[in-house]
């Protein structure tokens, strides 16, 4: 038989302050992403900022509009799902960068790039959301928090991160000034 060896319990006061940081401590991680990605890849770092904000404000929502409970292990979903875009972004925007580094054209880097980035990514995700649906299944309390959260994450990474991303990468490199290999982070390119 199960017997209890501690108990803590927190006041509401403690909970609020700790909740606090802890949204601190993830906007100032948000951002540091997002700096990070935008003066390394540069165009396709961009758009990996507002696919990213994307898929955390879907997230939000796909959490409130049941009024699912955010757990702990829910937050902790959330960031892992938000790791797991950042991941999908960086492999799809090195190989649009090696593409162009090759020598192709900018169009045809980014076509090439996403094509070769999405077996990667596709498997990832899939991985991903057969664990979160074991544990929604097989889970109990806050697992089941975080598999839902780790679910919504992997899909909205997958139709945001991938497809919408892609979109906007390829409808602003018709633009003539965004079509510069140095903005999807080539900083030389062999002939």
């Amino acid at each position: 038989s199960l017997k209890s060896e501690s108990n803590n319990t927190i006041s509401p006061k403690l909970g609020k302050s700790a909740l606090d940081v802890m949204l601190k401590a993830g906007l100032l991680a948000f951002i540091l992403v997002c700096l990070f990605m935008f003066f390394f890849y540069r165009l396709p770092g961009f758009v990996a900022i507002f696919a990213l904000s994307l898929v955390v404000i879907g997230q939000m929502l796909a959490l409130s509009i049941p009024q699912f409970t955010l757990t702990l292990p829910g937050i902790a979903a959330v960031i892992l799902s938000i790791g797991m875009g950042v991941d999908a972004n960086i492999i799809t925007a090195e190989r649009i960068k090696e593409e162009v580094l090759t020598g192709k054209s900018v169009g045809a880097a980014i076509d090439s790039g996403f094509h070769k980035a999405f077996t990667a990514v596709l498997d990832g995700n899939i991985t991903v959301a057969i664990v979160a649906l074991i544990l929604m299944k097989f889970g109990s309390g806050t697992m089941i928090s975080f598999g839902y959260s780790l679910l919504v994450g992997v899909i909205l990474n997958f139709l945001v991160g991938i497809n919408a991303s892609r979109l906007m990468v390829r409808s602003l490199s018709q633009f003539s000034q965004l079509r510069e290999p140095v903005l999807f982070g080539a900083r030389r390119v062999s002939k």
